[in-house]
């Protein structure tokens, strides 16, 4: 039941980054946080996905750190971009079990793309690659729980780059 009700969560936070229109990047990487937060621990709890589980704990790290950049209004170095690819890809290799975790691993760099934005529309196409990519991994996994969040997730992802991006450049 835990497992269920922290995909609940992270499918809330997950879902508003996207749908938001990118110009309150503090707000969203906080929902980034927690949504990477829950769903690091229903993966763990829920005994699928270690790599998985390992990933959203780094991301749930890069994106309060990425929190604090953007709230004292400095930009992030371009060094810690570097420092972000190595944390995921160590924690990935850890825990690493067959070539079907690769998937998490390139899921969790794509990651650093979608934090990484001060411009909504980016964020928004960093984000669908990266949804896209933790379905898969879901799926190869069996973690329904994070693969419901994902679909739902997706969604949102898509509903806000319509929203914001191609209504927006139809009507120009």
């Amino acid at each position: 039941m835990l497992p269920i009700i922290l995909s609940a969560v992270a499918t809330v936070c997950g879902c508003i980054p996207p749908i938001i229109k990118g110009k309150n990047m503090k707000l969203i990487l906080c929902l980034v946080f927690g949504s990477n937060l829950s769903i690091a621990l229903s993966y763990l709890i829920g005994g699928q996905g270690l790599n998985g589980a390992a990933s959203c704990f780094v991301g749930a790290a890069t994106s309060i750190i990425n929190y604090f950049y953007d709230k004292n209004e400095k930009e992030l170095p371009k060094w810690m971009v570097g420092v972000y690819a190595a944390a995921f890809i160590a924690v990935n290799l850890l825990v690493f079990k067959s070539v079907l975790d690769l998937v998490a691993m390139v899921a969790s760099l794509t990651f650093i793309g979608c934090i990484g934005q001060k411009n909504g529309a980016k964020f928004r196409l960093w984000t669908l690659a990266n949804v896209i990519l933790w379905i898969a991994y879901d799926l190869i996994c069996a973690s329904y729980g994070p693969l419901t969040t994902h679909l739902i997730q997706i969604g949102f992802v898509v509903t806000g780059i319509f929203i914001h991006d191609i209504k927006k450049s139809l009507s120009k």
